[in-house]
């Protein structure tokens, strides 16, 4: 008899996925840190912050390395805490998002491109439809006349 808490073996896959994203993400954010500034995001290094600019930039992609390889081993071994990332992950980044905007009102904008602004909307909605696709077919799935 399979138990209603079964959880899609597609959660790992994604989740494993994501996992190396990561780690691709964290190797343009650190091992080619300039190229990544100066043609993905298009920062302007000419100013007195560009290594601020840099260290900011390179400690983001330190931790994409440490949550892509978190999220490989969560993949492999634990399902359930991958089910359960794959949701929290969009929710932190809306939360991030909203937070750093209230606290950028009061500086000037950039003219940066942000080049990975659009993959990383992908990875998100990636996330979210997998977490939800996952509570569906679990929902489904689950035998009859068992309550929640």
């Amino acid at each position: 008899m399979r138990e209603s808490t079964t959880i899609p073996r597609f959660v790992s896959v994604v989740a494993f996925l994501i996992g190396s994203y990561d780690l691709v993400r964290g190797f343009m954010h650190t091992i080619v840190l300039h190229y990544s500034a100066t043609n993905i995001a298009v920062l302007d290094l000419t100013t007195s912050t560009a290594r601020d600019q840099l260290k900011l930039l390179g400690a983001f992609g330190i931790s994409n390395l440490e949550t892509g390889i978190a999220m490989i081993l969560i993949a492999l071994f634990a399902r359930k805490l991958a089910l359960i990332m794959l949701g929290v992950i969009p929710v932190i980044y809306v939360i991030g998002y909203f937070a750093i905007e209230a606290n950028s009102k009061s500086t000037s904008s950039s003219d940066a491109n942000w080049g990975g602004a659009p993959l990383l909307v992908v990875y998100l909605a990636i996330s979210f439809v997998t977490f939800l696709a996952a509570l569906v077919v679990m929902r489904v799935s689950r035998p009859r006349g068992q309550l929640q």
